[in-house]
């Protein structure tokens, strides 16, 4: 897409409609399990729908014009790939696709009502501020149980975990809660990093904390992993001297230590005893399964529908302890390979290596710049944990970063000048 080309002046202001329903989008994302439901449609689908029909309805040349370029082509183009691919199995099902393409619509949504730094503001925001509330939520309900636990090992810790979170009111998979709580705290320790004013600074302390540890409370080693890998490497890009990170990072470190109970820090501690993963982690089954069928799905796939109606079970793709109940592949390449095989697994890196273009690497200075940049980094990291590649909050990251390129909402820069960062 060609930005230069649509003359479109930075003046450009969202309503405060706009950014009503970009607050609530955000916010229903965090809590879908918890809302209710019109049948199958989610609070949040029921959202997206809506904004859908709104912008459609009010904006309608702006949206023509954002399905003309290349991020919407590239991304219909896959869908088309696996729709295609999905026709050759059995049981052939195309709900994964139906959910592919309900994001990309949301995704474009997203772009349309960003018009401005304050609407990316906002969305940034709510996730700092929902992160923070499911977590208070979370360690309130979860604390006392996690605390009175004691697990020996990998497997002890793990059904800790299962009997702490049974009860508690907030539903959800605890690692997806995890990896978006993740997102909420980058987004705040971003945030709180570039501020200058005072007031705001204490309430983002006070937001992005409970955040930091609802990436720990769900004991999930993939959410702690992206947590800590996205922190090094946003230091990395401020180019900001090491001796200014040591007091935060310092005092970081002693309130997990404190604050995060022992039980926890044994499944954590789990990813350094390979032997005992073999023993007792689903995860580490699923993925040798996986890697010994490579034959079976390496070209064309197995298909969606059929994977779910019996495959993967006949594969060994399932829990250690439910044998007979099918698991997704902890990763949405593997995922997309199993269900689509090499057209759809080569369709989707180069469907991110075009998003990819849309991100800006000079972000030095840019508070803003730099919480898109790590927030569409962190989404290839989740890849590699999480089976879903289809989730609405990523809806709201690539929306944002498309929203950044088409309203030209920075001031152009040659991003490709490595002295620039």
């Amino acid at each position: 897409m060609n930005t230069a080309s649509l003359d479109i002046s930075k003046a450009v202001r969202s309503t405060l409609f706009d950014r009503v329903l970009i607050f609530l989008l955000v916010f229903s994302i965090y809590f879908e399990a918890n809302l209710p439901y019109l049948g199958t449609a989610s609070t949040p689908f029921l959202i997206f729908g809506f904004t859908f029909i709104y912008v459609a309805a009010t904006r309608i040349k702006t949206l023509l014009r954002l399905f003309s370029g290349k991020y919407f082509i590239a991304s219909i183009l896959f869908a088309v790939i696996c729709i295609f691919m999905e026709t050759l199995h059995p049981f052939a099902s195309y709900e994964f696709i139906f959910r592919y393409l309900n994001m990309t619509l949301g995704i474009f949504c997203i772009a349309v009502l960003c018009r401005d730094r304050a609407a990316i503001d906002v969305a940034l925001f709510t996730f700092v501020f929902a992160s923070a509330l499911q977590s208070v939520i979370l360690i309130s309900g979860s604390f006392h149980l996690l605390s009175g636990f004691n697990a020996m090992g990998f497997y002890d810790a793990s059904r800790a975990r299962i009997e702490a979170f049974e009860e508690l009111f907030l539903r959800g998979n605890l690692n997806e809660i995890s990896y978006f709580s993740s997102i909420g705290a980058m987004m705040g320790m971003i945030w709180f990093y570039y501020e200058k004013n005072k007031w705001i600074r204490w309430i983002l302390i006070v937001l992005t904390i409970p955040s930091i540890l609802g990436v720990f409370f769900p004991a999930s080693r993939t959410g702690a992993l992206i947590f800590f890998a996205s922190s090094l490497i946003f230091i990395y890009k401020t180019k900001v001297k090491i001796s200014k990170w040591i007091l935060p990072s310092g005092l970081l470190i002693l309130l997990l230590v404190f604050a995060i109970p022992d039980v926890i820090w044994v499944r954590l501690a789990s990813l350094m005893h390979f032997s005992e993963l073999q023993e007792s982690d689903s995860r580490t089954k699923v993925f040798a399964a996986i890697i010994s069928h490579i034959d079976q799905y390496a070209f064309t796939g197995i298909g969606a529908g059929n994977y779910w109606h019996g495959w993967a079970v006949s594969a060994g793709i399932t829990n250690r302890f439910t044998t007979d109940i099918a698991m997704a592949a902890h990763n949405a390449f593997f995922q997309l390979w199993m269900y689509w095989g090499a057209p759809a697994l080569l369709a989707f890196i180069g469907l991110i290596w075009v998003f990819s273009k849309a991100v800006h690497r000079n972000i030095t200075g840019d508070r803003i710049k730099s919480s898109l940049f790590i927030f569409a980094l962190m989404l290839p990291m989740i890849f590699l944990f999480y089976h879903s590649f289809y989730h609405k909050s990523f809806s709201i990251g690539l929306g944002m970063l498309i929203a950044s390129r088409f309203w030209n909402l920075f001031d152009v820069v040659d991003e490709e000048n490595p002295s620039n960062g």
